[in-house]
């Protein structure tokens, strides 16, 4: 189980924790993990929050917390989204977008991708105070890293190599990894607005697994990673309407 657990955040982040190879049964066995990786991720992002705001206004606190998800990640989703976003964007064949996919280089549609994502959460949770931004974190990451379980599990990968084709994980890990998923939407987000938190992931979820299969044939980690950061997003605002209603 260590092993495991070191394996998924070497996997989806950039701390040294010294694991091994990833190679596919491994990194499958270490998706049980995944969602318990969005703990770390988002406790780093809600502690800096809370740190800048000693000295800083909200606005510029909260760029520094997203900051330091994405220096924490090695800004993975980020990288997904892009790519992903220039492979469907393009009026194109199905040939030609997996292609796209693979490219390193961010075009008009990636771009656009980015910068959306970056004030879109900007926007959301700069309004919230430090206990609420940090529910917001905890929720938004780990349900963000529970939806490549399914996708994983249930889905064709685009390619013959990759993540897509690597991460293929058993019913239990994707349990465990639900498990974890819906316990910290409820408790962090509150009963009502984890729900709808939680609605909001599987809806995003599925809708990004459709267009995935639609344009490319299957999954990749970089749509995996497109979906996730999307499912973040949507979490935060579903989470902060939410509690602004109640």
């Amino acid at each position: 189980m260590i092993a495991d657990a070191r394996t998924a955040v070497a996997f989806l982040t950039r701390i040294p924790v010294g694991a091994g190879a990833l190679d596919r049964d491994g990194l499958s066995r270490a998706a049980a993990w995944f969602p318990a990786v969005g703990l770390l991720v988002g406790g780093v992002m809600a502690g800096t929050r809370w740190l800048a705001n000693l000295a800083l206004d909200p606005a510029p606190a909260t760029v520094l917390a997203l900051l330091a998800a994405v220096l924490v990640t090695g800004a993975l989703h980020e990288d997904g989204l892009a790519d992903t976003a220039d492979a469907i964007g393009a009026h194109t064949t199905r040939a030609r977008r997996l292609e796209i996919l693979r490219d390193s280089r961010v075009g008009a549609f990636g771009a656009l991708a980015l910068v959306f994502a970056v004030a879109f959460a900007l926007t959301v949770l700069t309004p919230l105070d430090d206990a609420h931004f940090a529910r917001a974190a905890l929720v938004g990451h780990v349900l963000a890293r529970w939806s490549t379980l399914p996708q994983a599990l249930v889905l064709p990968p685009a390619h013959r190599d990759g993540s897509g084709a690597m991460l293929r994980p058993g019913r239990i890990a994707v349990a465990v990894g639900s498990a974890v998923a819906v316990a910290t939407a409820l408790v962090a987000g509150g009963a009502r607005p984890g729900a709808i938190a939680l609605a909001s992931a599987v809806a995003i979820t599925a809708i990004g697994a459709l267009a995935a299969v639609r344009a490319l044939g299957g999954v990749s980690g970089d749509t995996f990673g497109a979906v996730a950061k999307l499912v973040e997003l949507g979490c935060y605002a579903a989470l902060a309407a939410a509690w602004a209603a109640s």
